[in-house]
């Protein structure tokens, strides 16, 4: 567990400061797909990014962090997760969840990883890892660690801790999280939910194009956590304010 003992030294050292005043990113354009998660910084103008995302849909709500290192850099391999809201299958223990990433090109096709996230459980105020790596989750395998701080409900339990997820993307070329929920008995899907990874355009008319000027695929635009408000009136700084509250 050397790995995951170092990963927690620089959770520790992680602060809501940092995070928000994250000024780069370690990561380039993949040479076929402009990753959304990919800030200009060519222009003379720097656009302004979201580094937190809340999404609900199909029973479950989640919400997204951007994860920072010891330099304060945004890194595209590693980003926090909170899950809010659960299915009642989950609740029972009925269900599992598995975590998975996908992206989109300009043209809109879509790729998914068919290789499930690796995911661990870490306390929200210490660090502390509560739980080994995983890439499925059920009400059971976690119970007895949330027995241990005191919390018998798993919405509780789950609105509380965060998820450390293992995007294994250094080069930030996925644009969005899939949570997915699974009947433990067919492993059939049941619930599904996508949302946008930071960090991204907080402006939805600035996240409309890539950063070589083309459209951006209109499959992650109305994922994007705001396109509702387009042209609405709103300020780039209203919007960074807006995604600012989901961060946790």
């Amino acid at each position: 567990m050397k790995n995951s003992k170092q990963l927690l030294t620089t959770i520790l050292t992680l602060t809501a400061t940092a995070l928000l005043t994250a000024c780069g990113s370690s990561n380039t354009a993949g040479s076929s797909d402009f990753s959304s998660r990919v800030t200009d910084t060519t222009t003379s103008t720097t656009k302004s990014v979201a580094y937190c995302n809340q999404r609900s849909a199909n029973d479950i709500t989640a919400k997204v962090k951007a994860y920072t290192d010891s330099s304060n850099y945004v890194r595209m391999d590693y980003v926090y997760a909170r899950l809010t809201s659960l299915p009642a299958t989950f609740k029972s223990d009925s269900s599992y969840i598995s975590m998975w990433k996908w992206l989109a090109n300009s043209n809109g096709n879509t790729q998914l990883d068919n290789t499930p996230l690796q995911f661990i459980i870490v306390h929200p105020t210490t660090g502390q890892a509560l739980t080994g790596w995983m890439t499925t989750m059920r009400w059971s395998d976690v119970a007895t660690v949330a027995s241990a701080l005191g919390v018998t409900d798993p919405q509780t339990f789950f609105s509380a801790v965060n998820i450390l997820v293992n995007l294994k993307d250094t080069q930030g070329e996925y644009d969005v999280l899939k949570v997915t929920n699974y009947d433990s008995s067919s492993n059939k899907a049941l619930n599904a939910l996508d949302l946008l990874l930071p960090a991204f355009y907080a402006n939805p008319a600035d996240y409309a194009y890539e950063t070589n000027g083309s459209a951006r695929a209109g499959v992650l635009k109305t994922l994007h956590p705001f396109a509702n408000y387009l042209n609405q009136g709103y300020s780039t700084s209203q919007f960074v304010s807006m995604a600012n509250n989901y961060c946790f």
